[in-house]
């Protein structure tokens, strides 16, 4: 009876440390603890509608739209995943070095739609009021599992997330162009 004891002991201890740290390791603040290079992403998203530059100030975590939300395990690994080679990053080059802009390309690798999904449950229901955004949604429910033409909500939503990021990484670089 004692090992039965021990080992659920363990088991709650384990899993419930474990479920302690992926969320003390999930908002802006742990990231750019570390990752100095990270605050243009961030003060952008404080400017985004999904920062809480809102009238209802509701906000979105990074995790939020960076980690997949249909299965617990798939955002455990992925996160892990994504740990690892930012660790494995900042030790072998030097992130400010990046070219971020070039990698916006591939904003359909580290943002999904799961996450929006989960926030924007009924944007896929018939809107009358929009018959465009019911056309564009009809072609995302379409395409979204195709392996040639696959969409996702970034495909359409480019900037969606980080209020003038394109603009401001640019400028990192470049010199000011004012307004975008």
């Amino acid at each position: 009876m004692k090992k039965i004891l021990l080992i659920l002991v363990v088991f709650f201890a384990l899993f419930f440390g474990t479920n302690a740290l992926i969320h003390a390791t999930s908002d802006d603040k742990f990231c750019t603890s570390c990752h100095e290079w990270m605050d243009t992403f961030v003060s952008t998203y404080h400017k985004d509608t999904h920062g809480g530059a809102n009238k209802n100030g509701v906000k979105a975590s990074c995790v939020s739209c960076h980690l997949p939300h249909d299965s617990y395990i798939k955002y455990v690994f992925t996160k892990a995943k994504n740990g690892v080679s930012e660790v494995a990053v900042m030790l072998s080059s030097n992130a400010k070095d990046a070219n971020w802009q070039e990698n916006r390309k591939n904003r359909e690798n580290f943002v999904y739609d799961s996450g929006c999904l989960s926030c924007h449950q009924t944007i896929l229901d018939v809107n009358q009021t929009n018959k465009n955004i019911d056309d564009m949604h009809a072609l995302y429910v379409k395409f979204k599992d195709d392996k040639t033409q696959k969409l996702s909500c970034v495909s359409c939503h480019k900037n969606v997330g980080h209020n003038e990021l394109g603009k401001v990484l640019y400028e990192i670089k470049n010199p000011p162009v004012g307004n975008w």
